[in-house]
């Protein structure tokens, strides 16, 4: 008989263990879910980069607060953003392929961006070509996790780097961790 209840408490053991395992992943996943955002829901800078004076009003913008952008890759952050725990992998992953080349990043608030452009949602990054024109603007990503895998900025760095891009590139359809930007919302 004692067997059997040593049996019996393995099992209510094991059962209550992956009990707690689902529970906890269950959790994690609305957690996340809860944070799926689409990047421009509004469609406002969809619309807006559909001017073709919107890239160079960009360029111009940020030039007045940040002369040198030559070569310039910005990180974007809000600083109460839940997001940017996991975009920072993306930061560091781009600042390593920068390391070894002539480009630079600047790290910025959301604040110290000027108050015209249109930026619905962060994390986002800007990259400007060696002429200081407007390459990429947009997330870093999209997707369930906001993975490097699902990198919207990868597919155009590169090619900025290597001066092979034509023209501006604004990325403003994206589901994922974004955070809306307070700086609009208030």
């Amino acid at each position: 008989m004692s067997l059997l209840t040593h049996s019996f408490k393995h099992v209510v053991i094991l059962g209550a263990l992956i009990a707690w395992v689902l529970l906890t992943l269950g959790g994690l996943a609305y957690s996340s879910a809860q944070r799926q955002k689409e990047f421009d829901p509004a469609q406002t800078l969809a619309l807006a980069a559909m001017s073709a004076e919107f890239a160079p009003a960009v360029t111009t913008s940020m030039h007045a607060q940040y002369p040198s952008l030559a070569k310039t890759v910005v990180h974007i952050q809000q600083a109460d953003c839940s997001c940017n725990f996991s975009n920072n992998i993306h930061v560091d992953r781009i600042d390593t392929v920068l390391d070894k080349s002539a480009y630079h990043s600047v790290h910025v608030s959301v604040s110290d961006i000027p108050k015209e452009i249109i930026l619905p949602s962060l994390p986002a990054v800007m990259v400007f070509d060696e002429q200081g024109q407007l390459g990429y603007f947009g997330p870093y990503s999209s997707g369930y996790f906001c993975s490097t895998d699902t990198a919207f900025v990868d597919r155009f760095l590169t090619n900025v780097i290597e001066n092979k891009h034509v023209g501006s590139a604004v990325v403003s359809d994206g589901y994922g961790c974004y955070c809306a930007n307070a700086s609009t919302t208030s």
